[in-house]
């Protein structure tokens, strides 16, 4: 797991956060109700990705710490059975066993941790966008107040 990428998807979600506020304070451009409502539905949609980032960050975190921990009493298991010459062959059958199992899970879980770089990669180039187009709007609080009442009638905080 790249601990820049998790870096990354958090510092997405604080600049999200400071530029929601720079679009209600920092007024350079008036938009209109359709604009306002395509940043805020922009921003929920960010939201939820970098919420949805953050859980498979902790997945797969916990996922590399169980393998470490049985790769670790894997190799234990090897070293005991190299200083003991009496070991039998099924002791040995079954650790092969025990490691290819292993690795399977280790090359599943390095998969995942390849998908999980791109993810954070679009979700920061997204927020960029977000940031270039919503970061310092004014509207008129009229339409803001309309469109958290649509929001409120379709379920969408």
């Amino acid at each position: 797991m790249n601990k820049h990428l998790l870096h990354a998807t958090t510092l997405a979600v604080a600049a999200l956060s400071v530029s929601l506020a720079q679009a209600q304070t920092a007024a350079t451009r008036k938009v209109d109700r359709n604009e306002l409502r395509t940043c805020l539905d922009t921003a929920d949609s960010i939201k939820a990705r970098s919420e949805a980032l953050k859980t498979r960050s902790a997945q797969l975190n916990a996922a590399n710490e169980e393998l470490k921990t049985e790769g670790e009493e894997i190799q234990r298991e090897i070293d005991r059975q190299e200083k003991s010459s009496s070991m039998l062959g099924m002791s040995r059958d079954r650790l092969e066993r025990r490691k290819a199992a292993y690795d399977r899970k280790a090359a599943a879980a390095k998969a995942e941790s390849e998908k999980f770089g791109p993810d954070a990669e679009s979700l920061n180039k997204d927020l960029s966008a977000y940031n270039s187009r919503c970061g310092g709007i004014a509207y008129d609080p009229a339409d803001r107040e309309a469109i958290m009442k649509e929001r409120e009638a379709s379920g969408k905080k």
